[in-house]
């Protein structure tokens, strides 16, 4: 359920050597991928999971390593994430919902 259209933006991958302590100076790479953004009054109309400080929703392909506390680059803009939740189809991830704020 990969939508069509993606755009492209930058994953800058933080705090990827400790899971207890969260350091700005701690990054591992920046990688590029693709993303479908859609906005809160498009998720809340269709019925999608919402977080209540988000103010941004991505989708991204299933095999992209991305977790909460991350950044998404996308047009000139710094998005952190919030919320990284997996879309199932038929017993498989087809892809992955992100909050961002």
């Amino acid at each position: 359920m990969y939508l069509f259209n993606p755009k492209k933006a930058q994953l800058i991958r933080k705090n990827r050597n400790t899971d207890y302590v969260y350091d700005d100076e701690d990054v591992e790479e920046t990688i590029s991928l693709d993303v479908i953004p859609y906005n809160v009054d498009q998720a809340i109309r269709y019925g999608i999971y919402t977080v209540p400080e988000a103010t941004g929703y991505f989708i991204i392909r299933h095999n992209a390593d991305i977790r909460e506390g991350d950044l998404i680059t996308f047009n000139n803009r710094q998005y952190s994430v919030l919320k990284v939740q997996d879309n199932w189809i038929f017993n498989k991830i087809e892809s992955i919902e992100v909050a961002v704020k």
